[in-house]
């Protein structure tokens, strides 16, 4: 069958409900998934999936695809993307695939892939499985099928990493996703007080899409946090792998400054080491791994060319704004956001700081949050890497030009940067400034270069009131 070019994207498989994914693509997503892991001579993959309406179908879609192509599959039900990577470790195989669209609307689903232990599919390997099922170069077999809950094994496997004496008081906030199915347990389990908020399960998103970055999620938390006098909140996205931060005043922090106090956390024990981060990060992750001297490696944004990038350099750690956190120090090296979440209050207990007095010894920005802008695939590449380059060239004279992953200029006491999202059609923003001034000034530079392409569709956008 004929499956539309735009749900494969740079690291993972997303597209609309009904419009591009259906049974019977996601069954000859199986297919060409196993006709992939053929080739390698795996024969067994787990399957995750999360709490989207759609998923549970499509995963026994995907599963009926694997099985008809001779590959034998492990059904891990409901789960996170997190759980589904240690599935590998459990069932010896680097067979994997979770079910999800991450922090996508409803209306989305999608499919994340394994390649390796810890490892998922980035370009090259999408375009394989792509030409796979363009050719149709499927295998025909009979496979088996089990029914395994891995929760218990998961549990165990992080908490045995971690021993905290204080009482954490936690506000857990799941955007009705299956996060709230996994997260108190965890965390309760790991000795936190936790006060749940929006963890009943609900695909149908009642309070929005699932972005635990989006201000709108972040202040609710805020709010809750301040409420019950709890010590720090916690936001989780629809497949658990990510985490957002709130701190005990209530203030609400970007991941890329969380990112900062985790490269002080590695850096306390392995000085000079690489520390990986991408591209919408603020100045103060650069500033900070330099001072405590470790050495800053910026990277493309997308949690499989992080992660990729993490095992090139040998860095024990790498972490992006969006909140997909990478520890290979002691972990296994992808994203999981309840190592992440314990282990910043691991760190916290360490150290003998509450999280406002851990962050007020970072540098100072005056910084937006992760902006997302309308625009459609087949424009959003070609837009940035030509007219918006040539135009924040032009604003920014004399600034440094980063293109590893759309445009980024830094100068001195500034940042911005334009990205094309992997996820789907729209664009990100981020930028920052010494002083207020300076902010404003570049709030309106960097507003008035978009406003110019009558292509960006300011109405269907993330965190625009930054641009007010």
């Amino acid at each position: 069958m004929n499956l539309s070019s735009n749900i494969f994207r740079g690291y993972d498989i997303r597209g609309l409900v009904d419009q591009e994914l259906n049974e019977e693509v996601y069954y000859t997503l199986g297919k060409g998934y196993a006709s992939f892991l053929n080739r390698r001579r795996i024969k067994t993959c787990t399957v995750g999936r999360d709490c989207r309406l759609t998923s549970e179908l499509y995963s026994k879609a995907f599963i009926k695809g694997l099985s008809d192509s001779g590959i034998d599959s492990v059904d891990l039900g409901l789960s996170m993307s997190q759980i589904v990577y240690f599935s590998s470790y459990i069932f010896l195989t680097k067979g994997s695939a979770m079910i999800t669209a991450s922090h996508n609307p409803k209306e989305f689903n999608g499919l994340k892939l394994g390649v390796g232990y810890s490892d998922t599919m980035v370009s090259e390997e999408i375009a394989e499985l792509k030409e796979i099922i363009h050719t149709e170069s499927f295998v025909n077999g009979e496979g088996k099928n089990k029914v395994y809950d891995i929760f218990s094994q998961y549990q165990d496997a992080i908490l045995n990493n971690f021993s905290l004496k204080r009482p954490w008081r936690i506000v857990v906030d799941a955007c009705n996703t299956g996060s709230g199915y996994f997260y108190p347990t965890l965390l309760k389990s790991a000795g936190c007080e936790v006060i749940e908020q929006n963890c009943n399960i609900d695909g149908n998103f009642p309070l929005g899409a699932p972005d635990p970055t989006e201000t709108e999620v972040l202040e609710r938390l805020a709010k809750r946090v301040i409420s019950e006098k709890a010590d720090l909140g916690f936001a989780y996205d629809t497949d658990g792998d990510r985490m957002a931060v709130v701190d005990g005043q209530g203030q609400v922090l970007w991941m890329d400054i969380i990112v900062a106090l985790f490269a002080k956390d590695v850096l306390d024990y392995l000085p000079n080491a690489p520390i990986v981060f991408n591209n919408l990060c603020s100045k103060v992750v650069s500033e900070t791994i330099t001072a405590h001297h470790g050495q800053p490696v910026m990277w493309k944004t997308g949690h499989s060319f992080i992660k990729a990038k993490v095992k090139e350099s040998r860095s024990p750690f790498g972490g992006e704004l969006s909140g997909h956190i990478f520890f290979m120090d002691n972990f296994f090296g992808h994203d999981d956001g309840a190592y992440a979440s314990l282990r910043l209050l691991a760190y916290l207990e360490r150290t003998g700081q509450t999280l406002s007095e851990a962050v007020d010894k970072l540098p100072k920005y005056q910084s937006s949050p992760e902006i997302k802008l309308g625009l459609a695939d087949e424009l959003k590449f070609n837009l940035i890497a030509g007219p918006i380059k040539d135009d924040l060239i032009s604003a920014f004279p004399g600034s440094q030009l980063n293109t590893i992953d759309g445009v980024r200029i830094d100068t001195t006491d500034l940042m911005a940067v334009i990205r094309a999202s992997q996820n789907g059609p729209y664009i990100t923003i981020k930028f920052e400034a010494k002083t207020a001034e300076q902010y404003k000034d570049l709030k309106q530079k960097i507003r008035a270069i978009l406003q110019k392409y009558p292509q960006v569709d300011w109405r269907s956008g993330v965190n625009t009131h930054a641009f007010e």
